[in-house]
């Protein structure tokens, strides 16, 4: 009798197919075996949470963002030392309106103003507080257990990337 046989091994196969991990990444226990991604758009658009596996001992941030589904965009004059734009926001079409300032169309020349900037975050460990990168999204490594994040920071309110 070897169709039991087949059916179980089959099933066998199936199940160890099946992963342990969540669309985002995490795990079931909701640990993260990478380097956690979040970025928080305030008002402008969903929050992004998301566990991006590291191919070695570590990667730069830009490459991990983008694996997480996270677009960038630097300045003309800084590249990406400087971040200007995350997945589309601010428009470079529609006037960003912040209250006590004149509609601002971001161009991303140079640097952001000071009421509207995307401001790049780093976190070294699961418990740690976030603390402002000291480096740009193209030089910035990050290893396994660290996590990190865009917030944008808009009339002065500083937020980071988990608030």
């Amino acid at each position: 009798m070897r169709f039991p046989l087949i059916l179980l091994s089959l099933s066998a196969l199936v199940l160890a197919g099946c992963s342990s991990t969540s669309e985002d990444g995490y795990s079931a226990d909701g640990s993260c075996d990478g380097v956690v991604v979040e970025v928080n758009f305030g008002d402008l658009g969903e929050r992004i949470n998301s566990c991006v596996a590291i191919n070695g001992t570590s990667e730069v941030a830009k490459d991990l963002l983008s694996q997480a589904g996270v677009s960038i965009a630097g300045t003309r004059a800084y590249g990406d030392a400087v971040v200007c734009r995350v997945n589309g926001i601010p428009s470079s079409t529609e006037p960003l309106i912040v209250e006590g300032e004149e509609p601002h169309l971001e161009s991303c020349d140079e640097f952001p103003p000071a009421f509207a900037y995307w401001a790049l975050w780093v976190k070294d460990s699961d418990g740690a507080p976030w603390d402002y990168a000291m480096e740009g999204v193209s030089s910035l490594q990050l290893s396994k257990g660290q996590s990190v994040g865009l917030a944008l920071t808009l009339g002065g309110n500083v937020v980071t990337p988990s608030e």
